[in-house]
Parts: C-alpha cells; sequence; structure tokens
C-alpha cells in the first residue's frame, strides 16, 4: 500500500454544510477547503489513512431540482484535488437530499471512475432510484448514529477501493453481500464458489418452505403493491371535485395540532372560512419541515388551487368544487401511517359522494 494519503471529497446539503436551513434550500454549489461539518466525523473514520481535501456545499431544492447542473459543477469543482474517494450525506429520510446524494454519487462514480458512497433510510425515494447505479449504506431515520453510519460507509469505500485497485487495498477485504455489508442491494448478480450446486440450494430452500423453516432467497423480488385504477369521471362537468393536500397547509395557529415531522393526523377545514377570495387576505400557516414555505405563505393557492378549481367550476368545467379542503402533513412520516391516513381520507370522501380529488403535494 502507498505511503501517500488518500484524496476524499465529501457532499453536504445546505444544513450539514452550515450554510443555513429551509431559506438557503435554492443556493448553488460551493466549495469549502477541508472537512466541515459531519466532515469531521468523516475524517476521523477514515483515520491517518486518507483526507477529506474537499466538501461540496448545495441547496437541497437546487440540486434535487437540477440533477444534470449540479453534477457537472460538482466534476467542474472537484477536478483539480483528483479524489480517489467520494461520498455524500447520509441523507437518512430526508427526500430531496437522498435525490441529491444519490445524483451526485452517480456522476461522481461514472464520471471518475472511483468509489462514490451515500447512505439513507429504507424510505428515502432516492433509494430506489440510484441504488442500482451507487453504493447506498443502510441508516436510521435520523442523524442520531451519524457518526456509526458514516463508520460503515468509508468500510465499503475502503472494501472497492481495493478491488478497482490493489496497490492502495486498505482492508484487504472484498465487498460482501447487502446483507453482510449493509448496503441496498443493486441488483447485480455475482458469481462466486460454494458447497452445494444450485439445484441442491434450490431443494434445501423448497423443503425449508414446506417446513415452514427460515430460509434466505438468493434472488428476491421486488415487491410491488398492486393498485388497482379507479373507475374515470364519466362526466366532469357535473362532478364534485375536493382538494386534499399533505403540505401541511392549515389556519394560523395549528388549531388541530399538526406536526411539521412525522405527522400522524389528518384534518379538514371549510374553504370559504380558510380561503378567502382575496390571497393577501388569508391567514394561514404551513405545518411541513421538509420544504421552505415561502412562496406557499406568499401565494397559498400555489399549494391548494381553489382558485383555479373556482373559475372551473364558475365556467363550467367542473360540476363543482366540494367546500370542505382536507389537509396533513406527510414530511418524514413512515409508510404505514401514511397509508392509513390515505385510507380513513378516501372513506370520508366517497362517504361524501365525491368522484375526482385533486392531491397536490410539496
Amino acid at each position: 500500500m502507498s505511503d501517500k494519503k488518500l484524496r476524499v471529497a465529501y457532499y453536504l446539503n445546505q444544513f450539514f454544510g452550515q450554510e443555513g436551513r429551509e431559506e438557503k434550500a435554492d443556493m448553488k454549489l460551493m466549495l469549502k477547503e477541508g472537512s466541515v461539518g459531519p466532515g469531521l466525523a468523516l475524517q476521523n473514520a477514515l483515520g491517518g489513512e486518507a483526507e477529506v481535501v474537499a466538501t461540496i456545499v448545495g441547496g437541497d431544492n437546487y440540486v434535487a431540482t437540477h440533477t444534470e447542473d449540479a453534477s457537472a459543477e460538482v466534476l467542474r469543482l472537484l477536478k483539480p484535488y483528483k479524489i480517489d474517494l467520494f461520498f455524500a450525506g447520509p441523507a437518512f429520510e430526508a427526500g430531496r437530499y437522498g435525490i441529491s446524494c444519490g445524483a451526485l454519487c452517480k456522476a461522481v462514480g461514472e464520471a471518475l471512475g472511483i468509489p462514490a458512497i451515500t447512505g439513507m433510510y429504507e424510505e428515502n425515494p432516492g433509494v430506489e432510484l440510484y441504488r442500482k447505479t451507487s453504493y447506498v449504506v443502510k441508516t436510521g431515520n435520523s442523524a442520531i448514529k451519524m457518526a456509526a453510519d458514516l463508520g460503515r460507509m468509508v468500510a465499503i469505500g475502503r472494501k472497492l477501493l481495493g478491488e478497482i485497485d490493489a496497490s492502495r487495498l486498505l482492508s484487504g477485504e472484498t465487498i460482501g453481500q447487502p446483507s453482510e455489508d449493509g448496503y441496498f442491494p443493486r441488483g447485480l448478480v455475482k458469481n462466486e464458489y460454494v458447497e452445494k450446486t444450485a439445484a441442491e440450494r434450490g431443494v434445501d430452500m423448497l423443503l425449508a418452505k414446506l417446513g415452514n423453516l427460515d430460509f434466505v432467497s438468493e434472488l428476491p423480488l421486488p415487491k410491488f403493491e398492486r393498485i388497482p385504477p379507479p373507475p374515470p369521471v364519466m362526466d366532469i362537468t357535473s362532478c364534485e371535485v375536493a382538494l386534499v393536500s399533505d403540505g401541511g397547509l392549515c389556519p394560523k395557529g395549528n388549531p388541530n395540532g399538526l406536526s411539521g415531522r412525522g405527522n400522524k393526523i389528518w384534518c379538514t377545514y371549510e374553504i370559504d372560512s380558510l380561503f378567502s377570495k382575496d390571497v393577501t387576505e388569508i391567514e394561514c400557516e404551513v405545518v411541513h419541515t421538509g420544504y421552505y414555505p415561502l412562496e406557499v405563505m406568499e401565494n397559498p393557492f400555489r399549494l391548494v388551487p381553489v382558485d383555479v378549481l373556482r373559475d372551473l367550476e364558475r365556467e363550467g368545467v367542473i360540476g363543482k368544487l366540494h367546500p370542505t379542503y382536507f389537509c396533513t402533513s406527510g414530511n418524514a412520516t413512515i409508510a404505514k401511517v401514511c397509508k392509513d391516513m390515505g385510507d380513513e381520507i378516501a372513506t370520508e370522501l366517497l362517504n361524501r359522494g365525491i368522484q375526482a380529488v385533486i392531491l397536490t403535494s410539496t
């Protein structure tokens, strides 16, 4: 192994990069020399074998919605550093951050031919988008165990680097199965020597299944929930349309106690009481910590398009705007709770005879 230290680059969003919160979510990419924020924990996990030479910081909104431009900019910023390893995040369950980390890891890994590793919680949308193009380490849903998560990211980086260039082998190990090294399956099949043939292993698994015993499939199939499409609206001009949103827009004071993170309830508000015809007179607030609500607060109709539906009702394009608005906050809420709330809202809508729904999100 060479005595020369490996050169590492790290990507962080605006929050972990110490540039601000949601008010900085639209900031473009910037480069900081050395370690910043969690980069100190990353450097500690790397030990003396490698050095974080550059940290890229970008806003969640900007990178997640301008992935091509951001990817090109990261490559430009990193060009002078001649890096050996690239890390991003971990993003935990933050969707925009996960998409950003995955996109940048994909770009850097493909363009530079180096290991690029990130980490996410299983329900982060970035997992399904990028687990096949980058190594995504499994994490919890918060930063409580960030140091441990970074440590597992570093361990995978060491193994991958050794596989690419044996002269820079750090751990003496090769990358293991997803279940062994704690990353999400990438859909790859590798040849390896085993004691039993495929036929014997297949029979063993079948016997275990028939005997109600535990076994692990060598090729787990993806699970797709079957959601039958609803019947089409036969005549929209006579249809009553309801508005539902998970953007957390509610009356000022949050009377029903919505939570901005991990929310578990939904509520209803009467449109005529909540939404004045004059948008400047609407007194609302956003209970949702997953996006910067400035534009919604300037004009609540951007999230809940009451104004447009009132126009369509008046023009006869739709039969009627349902007088009740259904509201919840969908930030960092586990899928099971989201499904339960969705079922409850759908049941109430059916009981009210609603034929169509416009569901808006952030």
